[in-house]
């Protein structure tokens, strides 16, 4: 067993060269694809993040909208029975007011007509007693 020293200058050449070559051709551009790689992977966690982030500032704002609209409806809600006690407190007092003067107009008439009653019954009693009275005497000189 013998050294050969030219087989093994070749030897340490050819891998020297073998070395040069895969790390010009593969290593190099293999480490580069996965740096690449690496970024593009980054950059869509940084975008998801981003997209995460806007989701939940939309939400909230959605929140911060839907309450207030809410307070909003409520709001409206309470002006609408205020409206609405009001218009009833006012048609029931035009109501009151209407059936009061309406009963102080059918007290007027009731008493207008009994006061016409009463003077027509006077005078009809007047006529009656003269109608009586003249019969009654007239009757006395026939008989």
């Amino acid at each position: 067993m013998s050294i050969n020293i030219s087989e093994m200058i070749w030897t340490i050449i050819c891998f020297f060269a073998l070395l040069f070559v895969l790390n010009t051709f593969l290593f190099k551009p293999l480490i580069r694809f996965m740096d690449e790689r690496r970024s593009r992977i980054d950059a869509g966690l940084d975008e998801a993040r981003r997209a995460k982030e806007a989701r939940e500032e939309a939400s909230r704002a959605a929140e911060e909208s839907w309450s207030e609209r809410n307070v909003e409806a409520r709001h409206l809600i309470s002006q609408g029975k205020l409206e609405d006690d009001r218009l009833h407190t006012r048609t029931m007092e035009e109501a009151h007011h209407r059936a009061a003067q309406a009963e102080e107009d059918a007290r007027t008439k009731v008493a207008q007509e009994e006061s016409e009653a009463r003077d027509a019954a006077r005078r009809e009693s007047r006529e009656l007693t003269e109608t009586l009275a003249d019969r009654l005497l007239g009757g006395q000189g026939e008989g």
